[in-house]
């Protein structure tokens, strides 16, 4: 099998029907880097975030759809959905976040199966989603194979006060709609600790993906 120039592997004989991976991991645990280090490797990588945010950024029958169920108090002067309030409101009413998520993930998952259909049209090997609530949404099936990164409690607390400028309910409200490491670590195949800087977020990301490739050429022999 020829290696890719980044070393990743290619060949996609080798691989299963379904060579769809799943890239997961909590508010600030690290997993947008991770995500950026697999497409630096090559990867093709698929940011499901970047799709729901498109739906409620760009003016359209999702915003329309979501002004309708949440009311004009959402929106904002270029006639979109104010994300900071919406997201105020939906991390503390689950019914809320359930509504919003009807209107969003339909959308959303068109749009990813159309990027899906591209890249392997266009000779990507495997597809990593960037998921960043996989678990949450019972999307497990959905993936061949599973990584999910994790970072410690306080650490991401602190990386979402000091990065993005919330304070710690805010933090602690988003965690908590969340599943917990416990529940990451008893779903996923594969693990990603981020608790050592870039360079070892770096050799451990690529470690799992080629960890998770490698059991998939093994189990196709």
């Amino acid at each position: 099998m020829a290696p890719h120039p980044s070393g990743v592997p290619t060949g996609s004989a080798s691989f299963p029907a379904r060579p769809r991976i799943g890239l997961t991991g909590g508010i600030a645990s690290g997993k947008s880097s991770a995500a950026a280090v697999l497409r630096d490797a090559g990867v093709c990588v698929i940011d499901l975030d970047e799709y729901s945010r498109k739906v409620l950024d760009v003016p359209g029958e999702g915003v329309e759809d979501a002004i309708a169920r949440f009311g004009e108090r959402f929106r904002n002067a270029s006639g979109t959905i104010d994300r900071a309030a919406m997201a105020a409101l939906v991390f503390s009413d689950p019914q809320a976040r359930a509504d919003l998520e009807k209107i969003v993930l339909g959308r959303v998952d068109e749009a990813v199966r159309r990027r899906e259909a591209e890249a392997v049209a266009a000779g990507a090997e495997c597809v990593v989603h960037d998921n960043p609530l996989l678990f949450e949404r019972g999307r497990d099936d959905d993936y061949i194979r599973i990584i999910a990164v994790l970072a410690p409690r306080e650490e991401r607390i602190t990386r979402i006060v000091r990065d993005r400028g919330k304070d710690r309910a805010y933090a602690q409200s988003v965690m908590s709609a969340q599943v917990n490491d416990l529940e990451r670590i008893r779903r996923a195949d594969r693990l990603v600790l981020n608790n050592a800087g870039r360079d070892q977020l770096r050799v451990r990301t690529l470690h799992a993906f080629h960890a998770v490739v490698a059991d998939l050429h093994h189990e196709s022999d």
